[in-house]
């Protein structure tokens, strides 16, 4: 019974933590019959299709009514609407992302409960519940759009409104190869770069000194999705009058599942620059490697690309909790992540 005990204490301390962080939404709407009257005391199911599980089960008011604010985000549900008189209605592919206030009416047929009206395509719906401005970016975009640096930040400069200061590059880490601090460039909105608020999960991420520095990196691999609101933000959202930026990472389903990376630069694979080739800058004779070319110029001399070593590796693995000789499957599904391990050397000689 100890080994029991101590996991449901550590399970109940997890649990009371991701209370405290805003990575959830909110799902609502009206059951109307087919003359427009409302449907009181029905039954709304709300499932988290990914993992196989009800989230929420709640009753509608006198005016056919529902709310389920506080449910996971970044994640896929099915709704179960049930009332005696009317068939059953199903939709499913409802996809709500960090922050969303989803507005699902349901128009029930009359009919026996046994049968079953499914809609699979989620209708197109305009966002009715907050007047922010924003931008959702899924985890898919972010693995698979090219980003030299695997740096997600790099993606807020496609949002309107935003306004980067010129950089080549964002690295991840809280420093430059140069050794200079990394900075968030990012105006929003005409706000300074420094009155963006960004979040990992809920939970801070800027340093509070100059509050342009990002505290933690998550892998690309890692993210679930991340969503940017620009203006008109709702008052849970605080601390920047600029940008609000949250980072939500993947969360487990029912199902096992993982991946390895491997993202290899080299300047074997790179052209030189223009200007390393006009003002030949190291140069080295490709048929004569004791020549020296800056004495002694040949039409076999050229200007060396400048060594470049980036490896970027690691791999994530997910999946259900399984607890050996009391259950067969966990109901909650967590998704255990080994963070992406990286080592990036960039040198250039100019």
């Amino acid at each position: 019974m100890k080994p029991l005990a101590l996991t449901l204490i550590l399970t109940a301390c997890f649990a009371t933590g991701l209370i405290a962080q805003d990575i959830s939404g909110t799902i609502g709407g009206t059951i109307l019959d087919a003359t427009g009257s409302t449907v009181p005391k029905a039954k709304v199911s709300i499932k988290d299709t990914d993992r196989n599980q009800v989230v929420r089960t709640i009753v509608t008011d006198d005016t056919g009514s529902y709310s389920a604010p506080l449910i996971p985000a970044a994640t896929t549900y099915s709704i179960k609407v049930e009332a005696t008189g009317f068939k059953t209605q199903e939709q499913t592919g409802i996809v709500l992302n960090v922050s969303d206030n989803k507005r699902i009416n349901f128009t029930l047929q009359v009919g026996s409960a046994s049968e079953t009206v499914e809609v699979r395509a989620e209708t197109a719906t305009v966002e009715l519940g907050t007047p922010a401005s924003a931008t959702t970016i899924e985890g898919t975009q972010v693995r698979e759009l090219g980003l030299g640096t695997r740096n997600y930040e790099t993606l807020v400069a496609l949002m309107p409104g935003v306004a980067p200061n010129a950089t080549d590059d964002l690295y991840v880490g809280n420093s430059l190869p140069s050794g200079s601090a990394s900075t968030v460039p990012y105006s929003i909105n005409g706000a300074r770069n420094s009155s963006n608020n960004w979040t990992v999960d809920g939970a801070d991420n800027v340093d509070r000194g100059s509050n342009q520095t990002l505290q933690t990196f998550p892998s690309v691999d890692a993210i679930s999705q991340f969503k940017v609101e620009r203006s008109l933000y709702t008052a849970d959202s605080g601390r920047a009058g600029g940008g609000q930026i949250n980072v939500v990472t993947k969360s487990g389903t029912s199902k096992f599942h993982g991946g390895a990376y491997e993202f290899f630069r080299n300047d074997v694979l790179n052209a030189n620059t223009w200007s390393n080739n006009a003002n030949k800058v190291n140069m080295v004779d490709s048929a004569n490697a004791l020549n020296n070319c800056s004495t002694n110029f040949t039409s076999t001399c050229h200007a060396k690309t400048p060594p470049v070593r980036w490896n970027d590796f690691g791999f994530t693995l997910g999946g259900p909790v399984i607890f050996p000789g009391i259950q067969q499957r966990a109901e909650q599904d967590l998704l255990f992540l080994l963070p992406g391990m990286a080592e990036s050397h960039q040198l250039h000689h100019l």
